[in-house]
């Protein structure tokens, strides 16, 4: 059920996206059309117009019954209004009006094409309305008395099989609810291994063995680039170590061999590590356990 919503959510987005495409590249089109408008205006050659008002009408003269014009009347030319001054239509007149429009019009469609730009790019991360969509573990119900444990952090360099162990155990609580163990996971990792599991795919992490799974094919080098044998073999007491500080150093490298070391395996190659006088003094002891053999080298160097 939970996949066919989600796929339902994936095709429901899809095609919002897709129509917001379509809008950006109208909103282009147009606006490009617009530009090239704007850029074939120019001042015209076409000289101005001059527009003469219609003439009066003026009262018809007739002649009278005896074929005579009648008498001139100094009134009636009086009453005459006199003729207005011809009118002259300028084109241009109206020109950096209809430029400042066009410039107002472009701004207005470049910021709408801007803002659905923005929209596009952020919808995938930004948006609180799809934040369930971007969870690993989605509907991941916590109970009221659950305490998170504290973790011991992973980074990357570490043994993925040791870290995998260390959360279960710290989940004993909870180790039977997936989701739970999904979700916080996230919580025991950090750097390079937090930002892993940020970038996961959720259509391909559905249960907690395919994020374990996921987890040991990411990590899986640190497996094999583990200290062995030989490795404990070629390492050295430096110049300015103590003889207590090298011998931590060498333990420490020995616990992550496997098979385990046996004690008297043990011994052997921590002195062959050793240079004189301290090689001859161990080999020479009847020193059975590594702390022995620590307490004999640490009297010779003092």
């Amino acid at each position: 059920m939970e996949d066919e919503e989600r796929a339902h959510r994936d095709v429901h987005f899809q095609e919002e996206l897709e129509s917001l495409k379509a809008n950006v590249a109208h909103l282009t089109s147009l606006l490009e059309q617009t530009l090239r408008n704007a850029s074939g205006e120019g001042p015209s050659n076409q000289p101005a117009i001059f527009v003469h008002p219609p003439a009066t009408a003026q009262p018809e003269e007739t002649m009278n019954e005896h074929g005579q014009e009648p008498p001139y009347n100094p009134a009636f030319v009086q009453s005459m209004p006199p003729a207005p001054a011809p009118t002259i239509i300028d084109p241009f007149a109206n020109e950096s009006h209809k430029t400042k429009s066009s410039n107002d019009i472009d701004q207005d469609k470049m910021a709408a094409l801007e803002a659905h730009i923005r929209a596009i790019e952020r919808v995938d991360l930004y948006d609180p309305v799809r934040a369930a969509e971007i969870c690993l573990v989605p509907n991941v119900v916590i109970p009221k008395k659950f305490r998170v444990p504290e973790f011991i952090k992973y980074t990357g360099t570490q043994c993925p099989i040791t870290h995998l162990k260390s959360y279960c155990n710290k989940m004993a609580e909870v180790v039977h609810n997936e989701k739970l163990l999904m979700h916080f996971f996230q919580d025991s990792l950090n750097g390079a291994a937090l930002s892993w599991y940020m970038r996961l795919d959720i259509t391909k992490i559905q249960k907690w063995k395919d994020l374990v799974d996921a987890f040991v094919k990411q990590y899986k080098y640190n497996i094999d680039i583990a200290p062995d044998r030989t490795s404990l073999s070629n390492l050295e007491k430096r110049d300015k170590e103590s003889m207590r500080e090298y011998a931590q150093r060498w333990r420490d490298l020995a616990a992550q061999v496997h098979p385990r070391l046996l004690d008297k395996e043990m011994v052997t190659l921590f002195a062959n590590t050793l240079k004189d006088p301290y090689y001859e003094h161990v080999m020479g002891s009847s020193a059975q356990q590594f702390t022995d053999v620590v307490a004999v080298a640490e009297r010779i160097e003092q």
